[in-house]
């Protein structure tokens, strides 16, 4: 499986951190993906539950059945690594990592996300985020964000994808944007970018049959190198 594949058309998905009340961020992922369509295999991942809004449950990723392409992780930031390890021994290619507490919080949250980038580098995970509220695929209902405006019935289809550094941002564009006819293909949101990047990011969607148009939100470029050899 390819990189791209596991981004945006994964045979299975892991919820890590998944909860059973709907009211909660970490439930959303869960309802966006079966709202939206995706055909693929939805694993939710909880210790204290054995089914979570009608999907069977599973105490860790290791109790999970079947190969998994990406795991959505929203655990607490000191639990994060050790998914990370379960993600290499079941051989997971990538995780998108919401939980936050990370770079954004100061020097302590810094050096926890240089730990955990290089022990996913050492263990060949690769990582978006951390603190990324996640992405979505529009034509086949893989959506894996928390973001709530994808409780939009429709979703607004087109050419346009979005590879943007803040999570907001992308809930803006999708609102707004669907009343003006403007429709997209994939959205991203990278978070803190501390391993997969804008770039990166930009080169996939490049050769991507979807996409006319490449959408990019940033506040800071982090390599401009990297951007660079993608925009040309």
């Amino acid at each position: 499986m390819t990189l791209f594949e596991a981004l945006f058309a994964p045979r299975a998905v892991a919820l890590v951190g998944a909860s059973g009340d709907a009211k909660k961020n970490t439930a959303r992922p869960l309802r966006f993906l079966r709202k939206h369509g995706y055909t693929g295999r939805i694993l939710p991942i909880n210790p204290s539950r054995s089914e979570i809004l009608g999907e069977p449950a599973y105490p860790s990723l290791a109790d999970a059945p079947g190969t998994i392409d990406h795991a959505f992780i929203m655990v607490p930031a000191a639990q994060v690594e050790s998914v990370i390890e379960q993600c290499a021994a079941r051989r997971v290619p990538l995780a998108t990592i919401y939980s936050d507490g990370f770079t954004e919080i100061g020097l302590e949250g810094a050096a926890r996300e240089r730990r955990l980038i290089a022990r996913a580098r050492a263990l060949g995970v690769r990582v978006l985020g951390p603190n990324s509220i996640g992405l979505a695929n529009m034509a086949n209902g893989a959506v894996l964000t928390v973001n709530a405006v994808f409780e939009m019935d429709t979703l607004p289809r087109g050419g346009t994808s979005v590879v943007s550094q803040s999570g907001t941002i992308i809930g803006t564009l999708m609102s707004r944007g669907a009343a003006r006819g403007l429709g997209f293909a994939k959205l991203v949101s990278v978070g803190n970018e501390a391993d997969l990047g804008v770039g990166e990011l930009v080169d996939l969607l490049a050769g991507d049959p979807d996409t006319r148009v490449i959408l990019l939100f940033l506040e800071t470029i982090r390599d401009a190198t990297r951007l660079a050899r993608a925009a040309a």
